[in-house]
């Protein structure tokens, strides 16, 4: 705080006070005289300025009319600036993660008081239908609703800045696979949740698009890399594969005081539902389902429960993408940490987990465009890893074409049973990348 200095009078202070003398009586009238004529001439001076302003003439109505639309534009430029940068956007604190079938019995806001609503199932009523995605069962009531539902896809940033994301433990299917400078990038598969937040949101890559193409799913991101490579150039190829694009027609800029953009946009999947609707995008594909299986008893489950992957091992970012897996054998999941700390999902606050990891080893490549994008070969076959019940299961990979989903073998060429619930796939690269397995 400054410090505060008291200004006395030399009597106060202490100091001798001089006799006024004949000399000091003439200065003080000067003194006073001079006072009185800048008094006089400063009234002078206001009384000029008033008569001016009086016989000032009125500004013609084009000046006034030039002076309103650039006080419009000025005010509503600042406007959308404060909007667009979400100070000014008004949203919802952290949504909780609805699970079905609440958002699916209530799609829309405008739904009718009189409008009779599909009951929900009972405790009881059995879970007999699989879904194609990650084999998860519902009952019959509830396949019937989600089938009126098209998967939803959306691009998950997870640069440092946008931790903790929101939504992932609400994905049935996640894949992640690196961009650029060693960063990795989540796509994440949405049908049998909808969660209200989910992001924040990144652009698209053209090999999470051939990931993309057998779901035929509503596609959510924000930009796109484009290149003169048609192998990296995902802005065309979005138009070229026929993806059902919905970019950022149904997302947001949420300020949080914490987050800044690019990493504070975010969107919902009840609401890219609707925006589908609208587009008569709401029939459910055919999806190529994988084969699916019961959780192995605690008896039979294994111990080797670490594994540790590095996606490049030169551009390591100080181990900030850094991926840790560690088995819970007594929920028979995964357990994920990032960059050295636990992975939280903000709408949830749980740590983020799998039933599944795929290490799925993929062949990468500079695209040599002005902006180093990478390709990695998708429409191939290669090694693969599987940790599944604890164990750890050597096998394969194969996908056929871009519109065909992506198969998983044993060493023995057996086609790989997954448990039911979220599948993880890590594209690891076989030139830059490396995972290493733990053993408690």
């Amino acid at each position: 705080m400054p410090k505060e200095i008291n200004i006395s009078d030399n009597k106060k202070s202490g100091q001798e006070v001089s006799k006024p003398t004949a000399k000091t009586e003439i200065k003080e009238h000067i003194s006073k005289q001079t006072s009185i004529q800048e008094t006089t001439l400063e009234e002078a001076k206001t009384s000029e300025v008033a008569k001016v302003k009086k016989e000032k003439k009125p500004l013609k109505k084009w000046a006034i009319a030039l002076i309103a639309a650039g006080s419009v534009l000025l005010v509503g430029g600042g406007l959308f600036a404060f909007y667009y940068f979400g100070i000014f956007k008004f949203v919802k604190d952290p949504s909780e993660v609805t699970e079905f079938p609440t958002n699916y019995l209530k799609p829309s806001t405008d739904i009718k008081a009189d409008e009779e609503l599909i009951k929900l199932p009972q405790p009881g009523e059995p879970r007999t239908e699989e879904s194609p995605l990650n084999g998860e069962l519902f009952t019959i009531k509830e396949m019937e609703e989600m089938e009126k539902r098209r998967p939803v896809a959306v691009m998950i940033n997870n640069h440092v800045q946008a931790r903790p994301q929101s939504g992932l433990n609400s994905a049935d299917i996640v894949y992640e696979a690196l961009t650029e400078s060693g960063i990795t990038r989540y796509m994440a598969i949405f049908w049998s949740r909808a969660p209200e937040k989910v992001g924040s949101i990144r652009s698209a890559r053209n090999y999470f698009l051939q990931w993309l193409s057998p779901y035929d799913a509503l596609y959510i991101h924000d930009g796109c890399a484009q290149s003169d490579n048609p192998e990296a150039n995902a802005c065309g190829n979005l138009y070229t594969y026929g993806i059902k694009d919905i970019g950022t027609a149904v997302s947001w800029r949420w300020n949080d005081g914490i987050r800044y953009a690019p990493h504070n946009e975010y969107t919902s999947i009840t609401n890219a539902w609707e925006y589908g609707s609208n587009l008569d995008w709401d029939e459910f594909p055919d999806i190529e389902s994988w084969s699916f299986k019961r959780d192995a008893t605690a008896e039979d489950r294994g111990e080797k429960g670490i594994i540790q992957i590095t996606f490049h091992t030169r551009l390591t970012n100080g181990g900030d993408y850094d991926v840790r897996w560690t088995y819970d054998p007594d929920t028979n999941t995964y357990l994920r940490r990032v960059g050295g700390e636990i992975d939280i999902d903000q709408e949830t606050n749980t740590q983020v987990w799998a039933k599944n990891i795929v290490i799925q080893e993929v062949d990468t490549s500079p695209a040599y465009d002005d902006t180093a994008h990478i390709i990695i070969k998708t429409i191939d076959k290669g090694n693969a890893t599987f940790l599944i019940d604890g164990q750890i299961i050597e096998g394969t990979w194969e996908k056929k074409s871009r519109t065909d989903r992506t198969t998983y073998y044993d060493k023995d060429g057996k086609e790989i049973q997954f448990n039911r619930g979220r599948i993880w796939i890590e594209a690891v690269s076989t030139e830059d990348g490396r995972f290493d397995i733990i053993e408690q």
